[in-house]
């Protein structure tokens, strides 16, 4: 027949819990190899669910989500040049909108 009873065995012992600080050191040591690393990547590496994951990133390490792929960490060669003839033509604009300023006739 199988099991009658409804309610849990009693288990001896602390209760488990992923939630702990040697997972909190395993995750936030990962995080400092790749601030890129996704929350799945970390759970599964750890095994724990996403959910406990992200309550040690949040509350425990006091992490935020940011978004990382907004400005790329690393250019390549014409991305810089493109970037710094930018950043030139900017302070150009800039060093001649302050002399307009100067000469500019109130009427």
């Amino acid at each position: 027949m199988g099991r009658v009873s409804v309610e849990d065995d009693t288990r001896s012992g602390p209760l488990s819990s992923s939630r702990n600080e040697d997972n909190m050191v395993r995750i936030r040591d990962m995080i400092r190899e790749n601030r890129t690393i996704r929350v799945h990547m970390l759970a599964h590496a750890v095994h724990i669910n996403k959910s406990t994951c992200h309550q040690i990133l949040l509350e425990d390490l006091g992490k935020q989500k940011r978004n990382a792929r907004l400005v790329p960490h690393i250019l390549i060669e014409d991305q810089k040049e493109v970037r710094a003839s930018i950043c030139v033509d900017l302070l150009h604009e800039a060093q001649n909108d302050d002399i307009r300023q100067q000469y500019h006739c109130r009427g």
